[in-house]
């Protein structure tokens, strides 16, 4: 176990606070006592946020819930139907107040649909306390429970938040998700001013807000899983039909799979490249090509597209490529023993192919770039 995990962490516990806040939770419906809330938040250092949402059989997730703590009074605000600028918008923005999530992930895009806004300055304690030793993906409900000896109860986060009326037994779930996150934030902010690492959850936190705040502008063929089989042809055929399924998820508003599955995409690829895209449209599903066979005719009837520079993220490793990639996973994993965290958070097998090829990422030029020598193994980090 980590020098840093909580052990050296502890600070007073205020399990009754939090017990309070939990039962005496409001779920706000309409904007005035929102305004009243969000008011209340500006004199806050520091606020706890989640949502819940449901994504199953939509493109866009639907907002369920939005669970906001300032310390005292636990709001759940109900999203729906609610205006795109609303009280919650200033406060998403106020550079004076940290947001604090917990494994924020779609939490941002639920907070920019909810109120057109990205949450900033953000700080995401399942990100600090990988930070300092614990595993990279663990659960609030692990945390709180090995930061202060409280059990919560979990297995509600599939449920459907959409309807209404919510259950007591939700909203005693949703609000005893944020319960805990101010105290986190202020037990893990000083563990990690203490190990010098407080600037690397400031530079993470920073990029998840730039990365939801810009376009996606990815190739579309590097949403379709096992593209990387197919020849630099195939990959022509497979990114128009892919841009196509994008276009149509979002207009109709349905999972990419609901559209059309990856594996029928990188057939009818294949075969386009063959010429013998409509021998492929036969062999899919009726209903599928009832549905869009006039549309990927219409693609098929188009001129050929150029073929595709292969994507870093597909590029196939040559045996010697393959050994050069295993040792740095080595030189990450004893980094990451040196560090007592998790190699993961240093850098995933995807981002060291990456180096490898000669890519240097944003992320290279922060914290993980003192560390970018002794990840390739060359003293000048090149």
């Amino acid at each position: 176990m980590s020098h840093l995990r909580p052990e050296t962490i502890v600070c007073p516990i205020r399990q009754e606070t939090a017990r309070a806040a939990v039962e005496s939770a409001e779920f706000i419906e309409s904007d005035a006592p929102l305004e009243g809330i969000c008011t209340r938040c500006a004199e806050q250092a520091v606020v706890g946020l989640d949502t819940e949402f449901v994504r199953e059989r939509t493109f866009w997730p639907r907002p369920g819930l939005i669970q906001l703590y300032d310390g005292e009074q636990i709001s759940l605000i109900d999203p729906i139907g609610r205006d795109r600028q609303n009280a919650l918008t200033d406060l998403m923005t106020n550079p004076s107040i940290i947001k604090t999530f917990h494994s924020v992930g779609e939490d941002l895009e639920i907070m920019q649909l909810v109120c057109g806004e990205v949450p900033q300055p953000l700080f995401d304690t399942q990100i600090a306390a990988a930070m300092l030793g614990f595993p990279l993906q663990y659960r609030y409900e692990t945390l709180v429970e090995e930061c202060f000896g409280v059990t919560l109860a979990g297995g509600q986060a599939r449920s459907d938040w959409c309807r209404r009326p919510l259950s007591g037994q939700l909203l005693h779930y949703a609000a005893s998700d944020v319960a805990w996150l101010i105290e986190l934030q202020g037990m893990l902010q000083e563990a990690l001013a203490r190990a010098k690492r407080l600037h690397w959850l400031t530079e993470d936190c920073q990029r998840l807000v730039e990365q939801a705040e810009s376009e996606d502008d990815r190739l579309p063929l590097l949403r379709v899983k096992g593209g990387g089989q197919l020849n630099n042809d195939a990959l022509g055929w497979l990114n128009r039909f892919a841009a196509w399924r994008e276009q149509e998820t979002r207009k109709r508003d349905l999972p990419r799979s609901f559209i059309l599955k990856d594996d029928q995409l990188i057939q009818i690829a294949e075969e386009a490249a063959r010429g013998a895209g409509d021998a492929a449209l036969n062999s899919i599903h009726p209903k599928d090509r009832r549905r869009h066979g006039e549309a990927l005719s219409a693609l098929l009837a188009e001129a050929a597209p150029a073929p595709i520079e292969r994507p870093l993220e597909l590029q196939r490793l040559e045996p010697e490529q393959r050994s050069r990639l295993k040792a740095a996973q080595g030189r990450v994993r004893s980094l990451a023993e040196k560090l007592e965290i998790d190699p993961a958070l240093i850098a995933s097998k995807r981002e060291l192919t990456r180096l490898l090829f000669g890519d240097r990422p944003g992320w290279t030029q922060g914290w993980r770039g003192e560390f970018l020598p002794a990840m390739l193994g060359d003293s000048k980090g090149r």
